[in-house]
């Protein structure tokens, strides 16, 4: 029987992991579900009309991850890792460009503040160049929820008070949490789920929500 390969967690979320949390810093925020919104956003502004099926992908393929996934013939040579092209940072500096030193001196951990200063510096070759047939609009507020700075980022609520969502969003139906506690899903407490499994269990909180449509109609079943 040939044995089924499945990826980690740490490979499958490494492409929409923050720089904050790839950088291993204890002070993050919410900014890293904005970050993670962003490049899940990038993926939807490719099935549009125009880029060709064969363009659509992950915004930041990354394939290694500091400090947890280091060539062991390299363990000690920063800048062997730091120039690579598939390096999560890289990839994504190579899109947005380097931070700016101050931007860098705001992180907490000295061997990240190293391992960033060892890239190469570069301006980056911009969102629009990797996304040409997206709008004007919807750029900018990808351009404002991925950026390397957690406190330069857009919040949630600037995110949806962005004009983008202007004609689609309806503020009087949203409900904001007034608890401090963290949202639990009884799915949570069973341990590790196949993807069926996980499909069907979230399907059915979507349908929770949109009973009429159901979550078969998302394409989640």
């Amino acid at each position: 029987m040939k044995a089924k390969r499945v990826m980690t967690r740490h490979v499958v979320t490494r492409w929409y992991r923050a720089p904050e949390l790839i950088l291993l810093q204890d002070d993050y925020t919410e900014a890293i579900d904005v970050w993670s919104v962003g490049c899940i956003y990038a993926e939807l502004l490719q099935t549009l009309e125009g880029p060709s099926h064969m363009d659509r992908g992950p915004l930041f393929p990354g394939t290694s991850c500091f400090p947890l996934s280091p060539d062991r013939r390299h363990r000690h040579d920063r800048l062997f890792h730091t120039r690579g092209s598939t390096d999560q940072l890289n990839v994504i500096f190579d899109i947005l460009g380097t931070p700016s030193e101050a931007e860098v001196s705001q992180l907490t951990r000295a061997d990240a503040r190293d391992h960033v200063r060892s890239c190469p510096q570069r301006k980056g070759s911009g969102l629009s160049k990797r996304l040409p047939w997206a709008t004007t609009e919807s750029l900018d507020l990808l351009a404002r929820m991925l950026v390397f700075a957690p406190k330069k980022r857009v919040d949630v609520n600037g995110a949806l008070q962005h004009g983008l969502l202007a004609g689609i969003r309806h503020a009087d139906a949203e409900v904001a949490s007034l608890s401090a506690r963290p949202v639990t899903l009884e799915f949570d407490e069973l341990g590790d789920l196949s993807e069926g499994q996980l499909r069907r269990y979230i399907g059915g909180e979507v349908g929770r929500f949109h009973p009429a449509e159901g979550p078969s109609s998302c394409g989640i079943l």
